[in-house]
């Protein structure tokens, strides 16, 4: 269950319903279902990356090179599925950027790279701050936290895949 520690009594429930959502969108569902809780912690994230990142921040790397939000998507949930096949034994703790660097190199059809892995973790910081209300977040250190749990960062991984589907470009970027 997705539960940030040290939460107001408030916002427990609606962490709870949150993790449901998420779960029921991991489990096969293709769009987070409307009025969610992914759906607003996805849309809030949005608002706060329209001041804080470039335009075109989705659609080109920082190599200058393009990408889409389902390339975007993908790394996210690639990684995902590492730290689940990792994570399984629980004898031995990866962390999301360790599965990001895994699934790049691992990738025999060149559609991740350092550009996918570098938007997918701004994504991820923008999902952690509309979440917590923190000014910044970087997720490694969120990841590190010694309370995070293995459910949280798959979690915030599917809803950072949703993110990119929706928010990403649809078709390659042309120069």
């Amino acid at each position: 269950m997705f539960q940030l520690n040290h939460a107001p009594q408030s916002q427990e429930s609606d962490e709870q319903r949150f993790a449901r959502d998420v779960e029921v969108f991991v489990e096969g569902a293709s769009v987070p279902p409307p009025g969610s809780e992914v759906e607003s912690l996805i849309e809030r994230a949005w608002k706060l990356s329209l001041s804080r990142h470039r335009e075109g921040w989705l659609q080109w790397g920082s190599s200058g090179m393009p990408m889409t939000g389902e390339q975007i998507a993908d790394h996210a949930e690639a990684a995902a599925n590492a730290l689940r096949a990792v994570n399984s034994s629980r004898s031995a703790r990866r962390g999301i950027r360790d599965a990001l660097l895994y699934t790049e190199q691992d990738d025999t059809s060149n559609r991740f790279s350092c550009d996918t892995r570098m938007v997918v973790g701004d994504i991820l910081g923008l999902l952690i701050c509309a979440l917590t209300g923190a000014p910044h977040a970087y997720y490694e250190t969120w990841d590190r936290h010694p309370t995070r749990t293995v459910g949280e960062v798959l979690t915030l991984l599917a809803a950072a895949a949703a993110f990119a589907r929706r928010y990403g470009s649809p078709t390659t970027a042309t120069a």
